[in-house]
């Protein structure tokens, strides 16, 4: 049932067009600044980023900003997928979704 929700509900994000995958989603140091400037550039204020590689710069740089969540798939649940009205996954992560989810 976990799965099949998770499924149903990446699906219905991309159907309203609210899931972006990018390559990557990284910044050199650990700067809020180049977070905030990144998301900008795609024009998203506010997001659940979804990458594979989870690295300290990424989570420092992120934790300042109020409307952003960086988490790794396997601790992607359905409410933060829900509540935020941008998705960001990286193609990684959408391979290791369909993985946990397959």
């Amino acid at each position: 049932m976990y799965r099949a929700g998770v499924a149903a509900i990446l699906s219905q994000l991309a159907r309203e067009d609210r899931l972006i995958v990018v390559e990557s989603f990284a910044v050199e140091a650990p700067k809020t600044r180049l977070v905030a400037q990144k998301l900008k550039s795609l024009g998203v204020e506010s997001a659940l980023v979804v990458t594979d590689n989870l690295d300290d710069n990424l989570l420092l740089a992120s934790r300042n900003l109020p409307n952003v969540l960086v988490l790794e798939p396997r601790h992607a649940d359905p409410v933060s997928l829900v509540h935020f009205p941008k998705v960001l996954m990286t193609k990684a992560a959408v391979a290791k979704f369909e993985e946990l989810l397959g």
